[in-house]
Parts: C-alpha cells; structure tokens; sequence
C-alpha cells in the first residue's frame, strides 16, 4: 500500500499489512454454527471407551492436573503443522494464513481420537488439516492424580492460504486510499494531527468479523498514552468492511495498521 498523500503536521498514517485468522484471532474463524457436509470431519461419538470392562470417561481439559502435550510443546506443534502444511505449497503463493478450530481426545497412550473440524472451507483444507492431525506423532497424555486420563482437547492451526482453493482478503468500502483518508480525517477530529513531537510508531490490530463488523482492537506496539487512546477509538468506530473470503465463505481476518505520528528530528 501507499504512504497516504495527505499528510499534515508529521503525521504519516502508513500502509497495513494483513494477516487471515481464524480465531485467533487471532480472531478466529467462528463460522462454527455452520455444520460441516464432509462425512470426514463430522463430529465423532467418543465420550465413552470400553477398557477392562470399565467405562472411562473425557476428562475436560481445565479438569486435568497436568495438560497433555504435542513432543516439544504448542511451538513444536506449530512448527510441526507448518512442515505438513508446506507439501501443498504452490509456487509464488505466499502471503497470508487463516486458522482452522480442531477438536479430538488425547488418549491415555497419547494417541489421537475422536478429531474433528469446527470450521469447514472445502475438501481440500479439510484433507489437510485431517492429515495433518491424524500423522501426528503420540502426545504426553493428560494427568489426574498422577494417573493418564482421556482428555479433551481444542486448538487452532494456522493454515497457509495456498491451501485453499481462493482467498479474498477484506476491504475497506471505497478500497485503500479511501481507508487512509478516512482515518486521517478521524484522527484529525480528535486532535491527532496536533502533535508535532518527535517520531512516534504505533502498531495496532484489529479483526474484521464475518460480517464486516470490527473488533478486538488493541494495539500491539505502544506510543504516547494519549495517541495510543486516539487511535483506539478511531479504529472502533470505523464502518463495516467488506469482509474476506476463504473458498468463498466470510472469515474473520486480523488486521495490522501502523501509525505514525511527528517527525524525524
């Protein structure tokens, strides 16, 4: 994006970058009320396993005394997905990434069982992550009173946007210069463009919902306090966007803008 050409008084509002999120969320995806058609990832029926002619039950994960883990941790996990992920890559496809909500039981022997998608986006992200999941190596199995127990478990999974068919990513209505000038003029109602100080970068985040809506705004790298507040409030009050897609359907997306205000001195 370009640097906004109206710019007064050293204040420069610069180009945002983006990043797709099913959240997070970052903001997350939260298309879940949406029942997903694909036999692979619909819910399966593992509350109770047959063992010694016991019954044994999903212990839920915030009941548990130590937490099952991926070898490595949430980190490794990540990194882990990202290798799976990477055989999918197409060549000059980069960018962006969204994020897929899986649930599935860590079994007493670290296994998995039970996985399930909460977001669905098309046959081929399903493969993906179903494959992803079902070649991970065993989890430590989650603990009660020193003893391994079935556990419940639920995460995301950033997904690279090549592995979907499309991605759109969302808009302001009128497109980018429209948005720069919007946000000079709000800035300038509350006296942003009043300070002449020296050089202050402001980063901050927001995610454009579903339905074009804004919210989860908060800023990532701080300023002065009182720029800091300015900027808040103009992002809270923007009008609603054109949301993005991934293979066709709306998506939460987290948004990065960087804000600068002052001048070199």
């Amino acid at each position: 994006m370009n640097r906004c050409s109206s710019v007064r008084r050293g204040l420069v509002v610069k180009a945002a970058a983006l990043v797709l999120l099913m959240s997070g969320g970052a903001v997350s995806v939260s298309n879940a009320s949406t029942p997903c058609p694909c036999p692979a990832c619909a819910p399966v029926p593992v509350g109770i396993a047959e063992g010694d002619s016991v019954q044994e039950r999903i212990v839920p994960l915030k009941q548990v005394d130590v937490r099952p883990e991926f070898p490595g941790g949430r980190k490794a996990m990540s990194a882990y997905a990202a290798r799976c992920f990477a055989g999918n890559r197409i060549e000059g496809r980069t960018g962006w990434s969204f994020y897929v909500r899986a649930a599935f039981v860590v079994e007493k022997d670290g296994t998995l069982s039970g996985v399930r998608l909460k977001e669905h986006f098309s046959e081929k992200v399903t493969k993906a992550m179903l494959d992803m999941l079902s070649s991970m190596p065993r989890w430590t199995p989650g603990k009660v009173d020193g003893k391994p127990v079935r556990t419940g478990y639920s995460t995301m999974f950033k997904v690279p946007w090549y592995v979907a068919d499309s991605c759109t990513v969302p808009e302001f209505m009128g497109g980018k210069d429209v948005l720069l000038k919007y946000i000079y003029a709000e800035l300038k109602k509350r006296g942003g463009t009043d300070y002449s100080g020296k050089k202050v970068k402001i980063i901050a985040q927001f995610t454009v919902n579903e339905d074009g809506s804004i919210g989860d705004v908060n800023i990532k790298r701080h300023g002065r306090a009182q720029l800091d507040g300015i900027v808040l409030d103009v992002l809270r009050s923007m009008p609603r966007w054109k949301p993005g897609t991934v293979d066709g359907q709306p998506v939460s997306v987290r948004y990065t803008l960087p804000v600068t205000f002052g001048k070199n001195k």
